[in-house]
């Protein structure tokens, strides 16, 4: 089961990481680049829980390090996608996961990636930082990630179930305390 899980991640971040390379970057889109890998990692951390989601957030990160057109520090996006795998991965609940909280979480994610990224740059010195173009692309690398998000979440989470189904009955999460009264 574990090797499937990382056969899946890799997989999507590959896939994630050709198709922004190749497609999303040539589009012209103003303000900003469509952030497809934050939204398949977030995807993947949903489908597959926290751990699984900070590897797949781990990966990314290092691919968009060592991509070409890389012009932050290396390490830096392996940081910002890590977090971002793991805090969404563990901050709702499977349970109270919806089509709106899901789209929520992608947006606040790819904002947080763009605003991370810049804040880390500038802390480590970089002058491609521009302060008062952070806020157009912040936000709209929040509006692409709630538009890619429908398209992206329910692919992955398809994938998650066919290759790696969820555990049986009694391994599964235990109820939240909240309804244990």
């Amino acid at each position: 089961m574990i090797w499937r899980q990382g056969l899946l991640i890799l997989g999507v971040v590959f896939v994630a990481d050709v198709l922004q390379a190749t497609v999303l970057s040539r589009l012209g889109i103003p303000a900003a680049t469509p952030d497809l890998l934050v939204v398949a990692v977030v995807a993947l951390a949903l489908a597959l829980g926290p751990t699984e989601g900070a590897i797949a957030g781990f990966l990314a990160g290092a691919l968009v390090d060592i991509s070409p057109p890389s012009d932050t520090p290396l390490g830096v996006n392996s940081l910002v996608y890590l977090v971002i795998g793991f805090v969404t991965g563990f901050v709702i609940h499977p349970r109270d996961r919806t089509v709106w909280v899901s789209m929520g979480l992608v947006g606040l994610s790819t904002a947080g990636a763009a605003l991370a990224t810049a804040a880390i740059d500038a802390l480590l010195g970089s002058p491609r930082v521009i302060w008062s173009e952070v806020p157009t692309v912040v936000l709209a690398s929040a509006l692409y990630g709630v538009l890619l998000a429908p398209l992206v979440i329910p692919a992955v989470a398809w994938l998650a179930a066919r290759v790696a189904p969820a555990p049986p009955a009694e391994l599964r999460l235990p109820p939240r305390i909240t309804d244990m009264s």
